[in-house]
């Protein structure tokens, strides 16, 4: 019986590519979310049918053009799950009318509750949006409350270079000012400065109490009646997995240290052809780096350009958006979230293709022991060499002596036109 080809499909809707592959007893889609793809090319290492290709990935990140940053072939494409395996940016997805759980590269993030204040330092520095707050913090007017007329003597100061910016102080009170900025590598700090208006600060100290970094220091000489209620904020902090690509940036610089991630893969980054590199006038690397661990840095350096490599998730898209080939990415070691052993161990082999100095294993060699039956067999005995007959060595050194003068052009003249006289003169053993 005839088996019917599975068929496939390209649907175009907005941006999104869905690839539906369809057969009698089964039927699944890849999805492609353009808008999520990063250009890494990790899809592209560990296609097994080379239907991934990348696309004009510099003119993109040149902002010459938009297109798509892969292109799948559908002619090729099987639909497996091994390409969405490994997107952990969320570009490509698999699914099935039952989704079986397959291995996953993928990191991890953990936030302690019982330290999280939470503030909004997170969510401002997260290059990725991943992250999102919601804060309670009372007023200072609903905390303070004066008997009579409002007045207070007394000082304060805020160490710039202590403060995190993590923006509860601005929540509490309306004295104190902060200029907030896009975070920028290597401080990534949302904020340049903070001051407080004097002349509406009451000196009530609840700014420092609020302050996680130690940044703020109030002294009150003097003030009318008053009573400061308790401090107490509220809220919660909640984690999109979808864009979270767990590079850290919010665990290094949290306040209270209540966030613990691990990346998904590691590795290193480096600067090839610093000679190259021109940032005034290509920024293709910055531009399409999805953590912004790429930067120019203040003072000059060999490389004109650094790379936060403790922030880096080793991606590759820096790489393949460069046009001189300057950046070079290196995978060493990938982490793999599964619930069925089996399945990450057959995955392995793909898995490892994205990895530096990557050698395909060679396929097992088949081994059947085969036994050959040996017969002995009875061998005569030797025989008897016999003795050399009298005159034999003379002889020999006679027939070398003339085989010598053989190879003579003369000797060999002389026998061709049989001048036999002539060569028993010119041999001493012709006689």
């Amino acid at each position: 019986m005839a088996v019917e080809k599975p068929k496939l499909e390209l649907i175009i809707l907005d941006n999104i590519l869905t690839y539906e592959w369809k057969a009698p007893e089964l039927s699944k889609q890849l999805n492609f979310y353009m808008e999520k793809c990063t250009a890494c090319g990790l899809c592209k290492l560990v296609c097994p049918v080379d239907a991934i290709s990348l696309g004009p990935v510099t003119e993109v990140a040149a902002g010459k053009f938009e297109a798509p940053l892969i292109v799948i072939d559908e002619t090729k494409c099987v639909a497996c799950p091994l390409c969405s395996s490994v997107c952990f940016f969320e570009a490509l997805k698999l699914e099935f009318e039952e989704k079986p759980q397959y291995p996953q590269i993928k990191g991890e993030i953990k936030v302690d509750l019982e330290k999280c204040i939470p503030c909004l330092l997170c969510e401002k520095i997260c290059p990725r949006n991943a992250v999102k707050v919601d804060i309670k913090v009372p007023k200072k007017e609903e905390l303070v409350k004066y008997e009579d007329k409002e007045w207070a003597k007394g000082k304060i100061s805020i160490d710039v270079e202590k403060c995190s910016f993590c923006g509860l102080c601005e929540l509490l009170c309306d004295a104190v000012k902060i200029t907030w900025v896009d975070p920028q590598p290597p401080e990534y700090k949302p904020g340049i400065t903070i001051s407080v208006e004097e002349n509406s600060c009451d000196y009530c100290g609840l700014c420092e109490k609020i302050c996680p970094s130690d940044a703020i220091k109030v002294e009150c000489t003097a003030s009318a009646p008053r009573k400061i209620g308790e401090l107490k904020i509220e809220g919660s902090l909640v984690i999109d997995d979808e864009k979270c690509v767990w590079c850290g940036i919010c665990a290094k610089f949290c306040p209270t240290e209540a966030i613990q991630f691990a990346k998904p893969l590691l590795g290193k980054a480096e600067i090839l052809k610093p000679e190259k590199c021109d940032p005034s006038g290509c920024k293709n690397c910055m531009n399409i780096c999805p953590v912004n661990v790429i930067y120019v840095p203040r003072k000059p350096v060999p490389t004109k350009i650094l790379i936060v490599e403790d922030f880096c998730i080793f991606c590759g898209a820096c790489e393949n958006a460069c046009p001189e080939g300057v950046i070079k990415i290196s995978r060493e070691k990938y982490f793999v979230k599964s619930s069925d052993k089996l399945w990450t161990m057959s995955y392995q082999k793909f898995f490892d293709k994205i990895l530096e100095g990557y050698v395909p294993l060679k396929p097992p060699l088949y081994v059947r022991p085969v036994q050959v039956p040996i017969e002995m067999v009875e061998l005569p005995p030797p025989e008897a060499i016999p003795p050399k007959p009298k005159g034999f060595e003379k002889a020999k050194k006679i027939a070398n002596e003339l085989i010598e003068k053989l190879r003579t052009k003369v000797f060999r003249i002389l026998f061709e036109r049989g001048k036999i006289d002539r060569l028993k003169g010119e041999s001493k053993s012709g006689e």
